[in-house]
C-alpha cells in the first residue's frame, strides 16, 4: 500500500506545470502558444530570458527529488539499500518523470522530463545525477543544442547503473536497470520531433544571447 501511495504521490508532484506558472505568473503569457509549445525550461527560456527558464529548471529539478526524497524518508535507513527499496524508489523517480511528460493538469500533456528526471537522479544517487549532468553539459557547449544535449546523456544514462556497485557500493538491480531503460527510452520518445529534426539539420541553437531578455 505505501508503496503505491508514494507511486502516486511521485506521478502527482511531477505533475505540476511550473514551465507554465512561470510563464503565465512572470512573461504573463502562455509557453504552450509559443516557440515549441514545451512547458520545460528550453521552451520558456527561449521565450522569456535566463531568469525564468533557470527557475523552470530549478522547480522542476526540486519537484523529482522531493518525490523521491520523500519516499526514501518513509524507509528504514538500514533498508535503503535493499533490492526492494531500489526498486521502490527507482519506480517512484520513473513515477515523477511520467508526471512531468503526462499531466494530469494538462490532460495528460507535458514536457519532456529532462529537469525533473536529473531532480529524481539526485535524490535516487547523486553520483549518476551529477555525470549526466557533465554529459548534458559538455555537449551543450560544443554544440548549443538542448535537444541533443538531452539526447546524449538520455542514451548513456541507464548504463552508468551499471557502475552503481563499484561506484557506491550497492548492489546491482536488474530491475532498477530495466526501468531506467524504459525511462530513458519513453523520454527519448518524447524527443522524436527533435530527433527528424537533428537529421535534417533543422534543430535550432539555444542562443543565450538572444534569450536573455533584450529585444
Amino acid at each position: 500500500m505505501i508503496v503505491m501511495i508514494y507511486i502516486i504521490l511521485g506521478f502527482f508532484l511531477g505533475s505540476i506545470p511550473f514551465g507554465l506558472f512561470v510563464g503565465k505568473i512572470w512573461l504573463g503569457t502562455d509557453v504552450r502558444q509559443q516557440g515549441s509549445g514545451n512547458i520545460g525550461m528550453t521552451n520558456v527560456m527561449r521565450i522569456g530570458g535566463k531568469g525564468p527558464g533557470v527557475l523552470t529548471f530549478v522547480l522542476d529539478f526540486l519537484k523529482g527529488w522531493l518525490a523521491v526524497f520523500l519516499a526514501a524518508s518513509a524507509l528504514n535507513p538500514e533498508e535503503t539499500q535493499t533490492q526492494y527499496t531500489i526498486i521502490f524508489l527507482s519506480a517512484v523517480a520513473f513515477s515523477a518523470v511520467c508526471g512531468h511528460i503526462f499531466s494530469i493538469f494538462l490532460h495528460f500533456k507535458g514536457g519532456k522530463g529532462v529537469s525533473t528526471l536529473f531532480g529524481s537522479l539526485a535524490a535516487l544517487y547523486f553520483e549518476i545525477a551529477l555525470i549526466c549532468a557533465i554529459i548534458w553539459v559538455l555537449m551543450f557547449l560544443l554544440k548549443k543544442i538542448s535537444s541533443l544535449s538531452a539526447l546524449t546523456m538520455l542514451i548513456i544514462m541507464p548504463w552508468l547503473f551499471l557502475l552503481m556497485p563499484w561506484l557506491k557500493e550497492v548492489p546491482f538491480s536488474g530491475y532498477q536497470f530495466i526501468i531506467m531503460i524504459a525511462l530513458s527510452g519513453l523520454m527519448i520518445y518524447k524527443h522524436q520531433e527533435n530527433i527528424v529534426r537533428l537529421l535534417k539539420g533543422k534543430e535550432g541553437k539555444l542562443n543565450v544571447k538572444e534569450t536573455s531578455g533584450e529585444k
